[in-house]
């Protein structure tokens, strides 16, 4: 018994049947329990992590528990099971919070590795026996300690772990700008969000405003619990930014990257730490509003556009002040400029932040005297104005940049294309990592040859730097200002131009780590990640290379893969627009094999999405135009069978989809040499196919052939296929009647998938619903309850109220409530999934069918016995049309009506169905499964049971007890004797076989 398990389990006994006996059994309990929580396994498995962990760490944890006098000695150190005992008896705070599980959290919280892991893993496993609520345990995870928050600013809580995340390096030559900084303190001691502005000059950049919230985090970065830094130029870095921080936090990120933000933003509103989170570079509010937090802690917002100030208090940086200006440029050249020069220059700058810093760095480098400097810009500026470009910037920066660029391409051209490289990359800090696989791409050279020499990228790097142009973080990312970036790109000849774009994208295509589906490591699904934040920046749908375009394409899977089913319609939308009307064919064009994959994938994630109608238009069509354009058996075609099988499925023709499945495994074979995924992929279908059949012997043969190969392939099976294999054998099971089995796949795997993708994506919820369900079927009724109630809520979340996958938990929560006495929760889950399967499928699909047997059932639990009969009769008919009589989904039906008719008075009715049915059973799913402990098919045991009261019934009383004794027996040995199935059928009551159906 788990620490507290009787306890709890007496208590939700008692909440339920309220009376003296069930007062003195959870008496009874605390005084088994007794003074002490733990049980013996959970205090010799945290004995073990403590006795991992260094002496000085758990004394630093103790926190109210170094004044408990018996730990005072430390002779008792020596022993942890003493310790550990004198912790379990100390009284709860006035929260109600054990201190023994407080110290756990507060020593596993900072804890990096294996021991933080395993003992933050421990706190969660034993919380809810010691009498701690998951609310409450959340709120302790996040550092709700217990006490009453002051009014005023609340100071850093004292040893708990300090989170930051993409700060940029601190700027040590920062220079003046105190009023701004001490009014942005004052701002922020308001309790309102700040928003910094510039100056009101539109498009003006480069007046220091991410210089100056940069001082000011560093200044005060140790009174804040969390800073976080969050590149806002776009909505997509904003929430692959929250993304990680939903990492740091312990909040398992959904699929959807929406609902993680939200899910971070709560957290924090919730939590008592002392948070700042600042949104740099945000000028488009229209596009990130949603995602800002609106109370808890501490905003401060970087933009351009001054819309900014109506939602917040705000504050306008201007340039600097012209002795702000002079300091700088001193301090940044160690004095080697004048008072005179340095107010001259920066008179010539109009003391422009960015232009100052550029200035300083050039002299720096060339030791130019000031007067030489200003006559240079002012030429060149001149130069440039003749020419008209470019425009829209501070023109010292043009200057500046033009100047730099042109010294560069003199006395070090590969330095130059390297920086130029950025006129066409994205606006996040790009890795040199990244930048590096330029050596093998057809790029200009001489940066291909400074590309594939470690020594020469780095050099170019810092004297890049050094200019001013290029900043370097500690993970060894390079970014340039946006500024700078503008400039560069608008500066460029057009044939230069073009040459380095064709760079750009011939490196993101050499960098490309290949097909996703047939990438496991983790370090490919990173690059991947990072060449997204570059595809439009580079023009890639627009590349001339169909290399670089084919990028296109794998990023769009990997986001599917990933879940984000949004993202990869919309740039496979994008791709198709732009290449159908392109040529040359095979590639291009509305035919060619790039748009037809495009489409492909449209379609896929149209039909992730719920929108399965038009996606099938989608499917068949690009699916003709590839049997007539590229043949049956390429490799496009092949894989978009896979969507083909898959449509059949959703629309509910089970049967056609079966021998459609193994015609397209038989030409996978054919066609692909060995046992790859696309090869899984075919194979783990038709093993879909079989299951919506009700053939789970034939699927699990399928299924487990598929383990099989990971297991060779990938001993440690951290590959997503094989988690995926692994979800789909329980699948299996459940179809058997083997739950124990299933329940034991599923509990061995279930957490290493969610760690894989997260808790809102596709399969993970999918893998939810099939432990739910086979938790009920397992007779843990309060435990399915819980999962799919929390299930239920993800699938609305993720996917909306009207997906299929929600519709099915709906149903599944439904017949959880049912079983559980709380028959008018039932109905009111049941007739809102018939009913939205009646809008979505029709009247005569298999899944509305389904829920109308499903409501029959919970109609006779609530003594409808008429209207059950009604559904039951038109349910019977209807499936054994649409699926054929043996299917399961017919037997059960089947099985319900024989129900009414018994319950109706109609013995003879009620004893040849039930008969029928039973005979069936035999046929479909009899005999012994070792899955099963050799045991019968539990449905089929639950007919026989049935069966002996129908004969019974009708006077064969000898034939109708041995049927019972027998099925009796059967069904303790699958099932066990404690079970809810078992405990009814001892007390004379009929057996219901509600449906679950598989996914699709």
């Amino acid at each position: 018994m788990l620490s507290g398990g009787l306890e709890v389990f007496v208590g939700i006994v008692a909440d339920r049947y309220r009376g003296p006996a069930v007062l003195r059994a959870l008496d009874q309990a605390r005084e088994i329990r007794g003074p002490l929580l733990l049980s013996e396994p959970d205090r010799r498995e945290l004995c073990r992590m403590l006795g991992n962990v260094g002496s000085a760490a758990v004394f630093g944890a103790l926190g109210e528990l170094s004044e408990v006098p018996e730990l005072k000695d430390f002779g008792i150190w020596q022993d942890w099971q003493a310790v550990l005992k004198v912790m379990e008896q100390q009284p709860p705070s006035v929260e109600g919070l054990p201190p023994l599980l407080g110290f756990v959290m507060r020593l596993g919280g900072p804890l990096d590795g294996a021991p933080g892991s395993g003992l933050r893993y421990w706190a969660s496993s034993v919380a809810g026996g010691l009498g701690v609520s998951k609310a409450r345990f959340d709120a302790l995870r996040l550092g709700r300690w217990g006490g009453e928050q002051s009014s005023g600013p609340r100071q850093r809580r004292g040893g708990g772990r300090a989170i930051r995340g993409g700060v940029p390096l601190q700027n040590h030559n920062f220079t003046g700008r105190t009023t701004l900084l001490d009014l942005l303190g004052d701002t922020l001691a308001s309790g309102n969000r700040a928003a910094v502005l510039p100056h009101a000059v539109h498009g003006m950049g480069g007046v220091g405003k991410t210089q100056l919230v940069l001082e000011y985090v560093y200044r005060h970065l140790e009174d804040y619990d969390l800073v976080w830094w969050v590149p806002a130029d776009a909505a997509s870095g904003v929430l692959a930014s929250l993304e990680q921080l939903a990492g740091q936090l312990g909040i398992r990120p959904d699929e959807n990257a929406k609902q993680t933000a939200r899910l971070v933003l709560d957290a924090l509103a919730a939590g008592a730490l002392k948070w700042l989170l600042v949104y740099d570079n945000a000028n488009d509010l229209d596009s990130i509003s949603d995602y800002l937090p609106s109370t808890g802690g501490d905003l401060i917002v970087t933009t351009r556009n001054k819309e900014w100030a109506g939602i917040g208090l705000s504050i306008e940086v201007d340039v600097f002040e012209r002795s702000e200006s002079i300091d700088l440029l001193r301090r940044r050249t160690d004095n080697s400029i004048s008072t005179d020069d340095a107010f001259k220059l920066a008179a010539r700058l109009s003391d422009l932040p960015l232009a100052l810093e550029q200035a300083a760095a050039w002299h720096l480098l060339t030791k130019m005297p000031v007067k030489q400097y200003i006559e240079l810009l002012e030429q060149h500026q001149k130069e440039l104005l003749s020419e008209g470009k470019p425009v829209g910037y501070p023109d010292s920066v043009v200057a500046f940049v033009t100047l730099a660029i042109e010294k560069l391409r003199t006395d070090a051209p590969a330095t130059a294309q390297l920086l130029e490289l950025f006129a066409f990359l994205g606006g996040e800090p790009v890795p040199v990592s990244l930048l590096r696989y330029g050596r093998d791409a057809e790029v200009l050279q001489p940066l291909r040859a400074l590309l594939g020499d470690p020594i020469k990228i780095n050099r170019a790097v810092r004297d890049l730097n050094q200019y001013g142009l290029v900043k370097v973080d500690n993970a060894q990312r390079l970014q340039v200002h946006r500024l700078v970036q503008g400039v560069l790109r608008d500066a460029l000849e057009e044939q230069h131009a073009a040459e380095i774009l064709r760079s750009v994208q011939n490196l993101l295509a050499e960098a490309d780590p290949g097909d996703p589906d047939e990438k496991v490591e983790r370090a490919d699904l990173d690059r991947q990640r990072e060449i997204g934040a570059h595809l439009e920046s580079a023009d890639m749908i627009r590349a001339e290379r169909i290399e670089a375009r084919s990028v296109v394409l794998d990023h769009v899977r990997y986001l599917y893969n990933m879940g984000d089913y949004e993202n990869s319609r919309r740039i496979a939308e994008e791709a198709v627009k732009q290449w159908q009307g392109e040529g040359p064919y095979p590639k291009l064009g509305a035919n060619g094999e790039l748009t037809l994959q495009a489409r492909a994938h449209i379609a896929n994630a149209m039909r992730a999405l719920g929108e399965s109608a038009p996606a099938d238009q989608l499917t068949n069509d690009t699916y003709a135009l590839m049997l007539e354009h590229l043949g049956e058996t390429a490799k496009s075609t092949l894989v978009l069978t896979n969507q083909l099988g898959a449509a059949m499925r959703i629309r509910g023709e089970y049967k056609d989809s079966l021998a459609f499945a193994r015609e397209a495994l038989d030409r996978h074979r054919q066609v692909f040499e060995r046992q790859e995924p696309y090869v899984l992929r075919a194979q783990s279908n038709l093993a879909v196919a079989h299951r919506m059949v009700g053939e789970f012997t034939e699927a699990a043969q399928l299924d487990q052939a598929t383990v099989d190969y990971w297991e060779r392939v990938s001993p440690l099976v951290t590959s997503f296929g094989a988690l995926e294999a692994y979800m789909n054998v329980a699948r299996n099971y459940y179809g058997l009647g083997a739950y124990q089995a299933g329940l034991a796949v599923l509990e061995g795997w279930r957490g290493s998938l969610i760690d894989q993708r997260s808790s809102g994506h596709r399969l993970v919820l999918l893998s939810g619903r099939t432990y739910g369900i086979t938790l009920r079927k397992a007779g843990r009724l309060r435990e399915a309850r819980d999962v799919l109630s929390e299930n239920l809520e993800q699938s609305q979340l993720r996917f909306g109220p009207n997906h299929e996958y929600t519709v099915a938990v709906l149903c599944s929560f439904g017949n959880t409530l049912r079983q559980l006495g709380d028959v008018a929760g039932a109905l009111e889950h049941l007739t809102s999934a018939k009913q939205r399967y009646l809008d979505f499928f029709g009247d005569d699909h298999p899944l509305t069918l389904v829920a109308v047997v499903n409501e029959a059932v919970a109609r006779r639990a609530a003594g409808d016995h008429l209207t059950a009969q009604e559904l039951d009769t038109q349910a019977y008919e209807r499936l054994t049309d649409v699926l054929g009589a043996e299917h399961p989904y017919t037997l059960c039906a089947g099985t319900s009506l024989a129900t009414d008719h018994a319950l109706r008075g109609d013995g003879i009715e009620a004893r040849a169905l039930s008969t029928e049915m039973l005979e069936r059973s035999r046929t479909v799913s009899g005999g012994r499964h070792e899955a099963r402990d050799n045991g019968e098919h539990p449905y089929l045991l639950a007919r026989a049971i049935n069966l002996a009261y129908d004969l019974q019934a009708n006077g064969a009383a000898d034939e109708a007890e041995s049927i019972r004794r027998d099925a009796l027996t059967g069904l303790r040995q699958v099932l066990g004797a404690a079970h809810p199935e078992v405990v009814a059928a001892e007390r004379g009551e009929r057996l219901e076989g509600d449906i679950e159906s598989p996914p699709t």
